[in-house]
């Protein structure tokens, strides 16, 4: 329950701390006030989005706060879940900087939105009049059937079942689509091509250099065997000569280190040129025309350029790494191939066994139907509808949903002898604020939350009524704090604490206060309540009925 809440520059209010207790407290105050937007301010704490709109003073942050006593809530493992140090007392606070960005702590620990939203509802449920449209809603429909069978575990086990089945579902689907864009079947087709080729890196080279050789070997013999022929047996004897300039530099050296170092750079270049004349006489030896190594070249260079021209690269090296890129697709689709077969054989699996857990969820909503017909009946005739009647019918999905198989439809009539029909279809608004009134007591007493609060609820209501939902809301405080925010006498009466909200006006600004009103001053108000701000010795006696009258 809430013990204490403190506002600072939210909306009208600039500063406001106030204490409640449990049972039924009401909330009231003139049109513009700012009931509402004590509510607004304390549906930060359940996760709500904010903006530097609400700010009071736009140079100022804004802070929401309020302590909890959650010692009968069971909340223990929550707090463990989320990694939050847990205490029977529990302090939610909430900022908004103008900046427009926004802090938020549990018991003094940083939280994410996401953290805040899941704690907050459990602590607090706020009702206001759009809640209404929630009737209209099948899966609240559902929520009120399986919160009043309480199928928590139940439901908790099918959903957690659910989400792995759609996530195995989501990435057999991406498997697919990565996969079949691609012809498996060519793609072998093309990397075992590239596979017999038995490439290797610089063959290309060598193979268009030998080619080029036996294709001018002939002209290639004539040119180096002249080449050796002057270097080493024409008259000149290129050798010879060199060798006699070398022992003449050498018969020099006793006379200068100059020519010492001559006669070492002329033995360099003569041994190069040694060398080259052996090399060039090798080459013309080993260049024999040969018409069948010519045409084997060429078709292995021809088949190397078509490869090259098929793949759009210019060298052998090129089409390795091509080769590679094969290979690795077709151990993806392989891989993807097993993984979808595994996929295929889990998705089956966990579609038998959510069938097996929707018909157990099926069985138990429709067990606990008949008596949720009753009770809400019972509730609505409490408050002044004798004909109502409920009846709840559970269709079925053609395929699995995140809650199962069930489609409920809320059928409803307020008098008899009419056709029964969707409950948000044929009610008028007071019909509509009775019924969430009777539902909300209905799940209430199945699943106890910690606060709840009627924004207005009562709205389209009035008289006897009026009165009577006031004993349904003393009826929820049973199980459970309620405060109600309402524009109704008889409403007010009911509760066990009452509070005021009134505007203050100082020489620049107006704002929002609220006050704990005495036994006196409830008599007070709701005789203003009565007569529209007008007091008479005939109001105050009525307000003093009503409030005796509990």
């Amino acid at each position: 329950m809430i013990q204490h809440i403190y506002i600072e520059n939210y909306t009208l209010i600039e500063r406001l701390s106030i204490d409640f207790e449990e049972g039924f407290s009401v909330i009231t105050g003139e049109t513009g006030a700012g009931k509402s937007i004590l509510i607004e301010a304390l549906s930060l704490l359940s996760g709500q989005r904010a903006d530097t709109g609400v700010l009071f003073d736009k140079n100022k942050k804004s802070i929401v706060e309020a302590t909890f006593n959650i010692k009968e809530q069971g909340l223990l493992f929550l707090f463990e879940e989320e990694d939050l140090d847990y205490d029977d007392i529990c302090i939610i606070h909430r900022e908004i900087n103008p900046q427009g960005k926004s802090r938020a702590f549990i018991n003094d620990t940083p939280v994410n939105i996401a953290t805040l939203k899941k704690i907050g509802e459990k602590l607090i449920d706020i009702h206001s009049q759009h809640s209404n449209l929630l009737l209209q809603d099948n899966n609240f429909q559902l929520l009120i059937l399986d919160q009043y069978a309480r199928l928590d575990e139940e439901i908790k086990i099918y959903k957690d079942t659910f989400r792995v089945f759609q996530s195995y579902k989501k990435q057999l689907q991406e498997l697919f689509d990565k996969s079949g864009n691609q012809d498996k079947e060519y793609l072998e087709f093309l990397c075992n091509e590239l596979e017999e080729a038995k490439l290797k890196d610089g063959e290309q080279k060598d193979w268009e250099e030998r080619l080029q050789l036996l294709s001018h070997a002939e002209e290639i013999k004539q040119k180096s065997g002249e080449i050796v022929n002057l270097m080493e047996f024409n008259d000149m004897n290129v050798f010879q000569s060199l060798q006699d300039c070398k022992q003449r530099l050498s018969s020099l050296e006793k006379h200068s280190q100059k020519f010492d170092l001559l006669h070492q750079r002329f033995n360099s270049i003569l041994i190069e040129l040694k060398d080259i004349t052996n090399e060039i006489s090798t080459i013309a030896e080993n260049t024999v025309y040969d018409p069948q190594e010519i045409e084997q070249l060429s078709a292995q260079l021809n088949a190397l350029y078509r490869l090259e021209q098929k793949h759009k690269v210019n060298n052998e090296k090129d089409l390795i790494a091509v080769k590679e890129q094969l290979q690795e697709k077709l151990q993806a689709i392989y891989h993807a191939e097993r993984s979808t077969a595994g996929l295929q054989e889990s998705i089956a699996r966990l579609e038998k066994e959510l069938y097996v857990l929707a018909e157990n969820l099926s069985a138990k909503r429709k067990k606990i139907i008949p008596d949720i017909e009753q009770a809400l009946t019972e509730k609505l005739q409490l408050m002044n509808m004798p004909q109502a009647m409920i009846k709840i019918v559970l269709e079925r999905h053609n395929q699995l949903t995140e809650t199962g198989l069930d489609k409920p439809v809320f059928l409803f009539n307020a008098n008899r002898g009419t056709d029964m029909k969707a409950m948000a279809k044929v009610a008028s608004g007071g019909e509509l604020s009775r019924l969430m009134l009777a539902i909300k007591s209905l799940i209430l007493q199945k699943n106890v939350l910690p606060t709840i609060i009627f924004d207005e609820i009562d709205s389209g209501v009035s008289g006897e009524v009026s009165a009577k939902m006031g004993k349904v809301m003393q009826e929820i405080a049973r199980f459970t704090q309620v405060l109600a925010i309402t524009h109704l006498p008889q409403i007010a009466s009911k509760a066990k604490l009452h509070y005021l909200v009134y505007k203050q006006d100082d020489k620049e600004k107006t704002y929002s206060q609220i006050k704990r009103l005495s036994q006196q001053e409830r008599v007070i108000e709701i005789a203003k309540m009565i007569s529209n701000e007008e007091l008479s010795d005939s109001t105050l006696q009525a307000a003093q009925t009503l409030l005796n009258d509990k």
